[in-house]
């Protein structure tokens, strides 16, 4: 008699018409789980195990499962180029640090430096640049000899100035100088005033016996303007005139609008 064990199967009378056939039963081969490896199959011809990676899910996960096996994403083989200002080899000990300097100024470094920026095609950039730019407009013109007006601040021309901010980024800040000379003939006994809008800044007075032609000062104000970031401000330069008596004329008025803009 033969007898079977563990995994063994015995069949037949041991004869020539039913002969004794020992089979061997497959045995599931039982392997622990594990959080890294996703096991399958049975172990045998018709259901081999395999094993696979389990890969986390998360996004930032560089793990990926290439055809010769895992990789990192993105590596370089445990070799990191750096270049421009960048040290270091991503590792724990050497990791990739940006080269910097001392802070050179008595202000602290937290509150008063400016930042790093990306752009669109990954290029580091720093704050806007420092933009400064001027504009001008002056010019003479002549009159035939005429009467200045008895009132006061009489706006007898008006130029104007564009100033526009070349900067897009920070409003400019703009220091205009307006400036006027004005040209009288003044009879004896007569006088004459000119100025900017309602500021006398010119005034003469004949007291003499006879006339006194082309009688004339330079003088001129600066204002502080502000400019809108890409914007254009528009200065005004009203000449004004008053207090004419004698017969007092003015025959030139000399002007000039200059703008000095600064975007920090």
């Amino acid at each position: 008699m033969i007898v079977g064990g563990d995994g063994i199967t015995v069949d037949g009378a041991g004869n020539p018409a039913n002969p004794i056939v020992i089979t061997a039963k497959p045995v599931p081969l039982v392997v622990a789980d594990s959080d890294c490896i996703t096991l399958s199959g049975q172990g045998t011809t018709a259901a081999p195990l395999s094993a696979a990676p389990r890969l986390d899910p998360n996004p930032a996960n560089l793990l990926k499962c290439g055809p010769g096996g895992l990789v990192v994403a993105g590596g370089t083989g445990g070799a990191v180029a750096t270049g421009c200002g960048l040290t270091g080899d991503g590792s724990t000990g050497s990791p990739v640090t940006a080269v910097t300097m001392a802070w050179p100024h008595p202000c602290d470094v937290d509150a008063k430096s400016g930042g790093v920026y990306c752009d669109s095609a990954g290029v580091l950039r720093s704050e806007p640049r420092t933009m400064a730019s001027n504009a001008t407009a002056e010019g003479s013109q002549a009159y035939p000899a005429t009467l200045v007006p008895a009132g006061s601040d009489v706006v007898v021309l008006t130029k104007t100035l564009d100033m526009r901010n070349p900067d897009s980024c920070r409003p400019a800040l703009a220091y205009v100088n307006l400036s006027i000379d004005v040209d009288f003939n003044l009879p004896a006994n007569s006088s004459a005033v000119a100025g900017i809008a309602d500021d006398d800044m010119q005034a003469f007075v004949n007291r003499g016996s006879s006339t006194a032609t082309g009688v004339h000062t330079q003088v001129g104000k600066i204002f502080r303007r502000s400019i809108p970031a890409g914007g254009t401000l528009t200065e005004e330069l009203p000449i004004t005139m008053g207090r004419g008596t004698g017969g007092a004329t003015y025959t030139r008025i000399q002007w000039s609008i200059r703008a000095l803009i600064i975007s920090v």
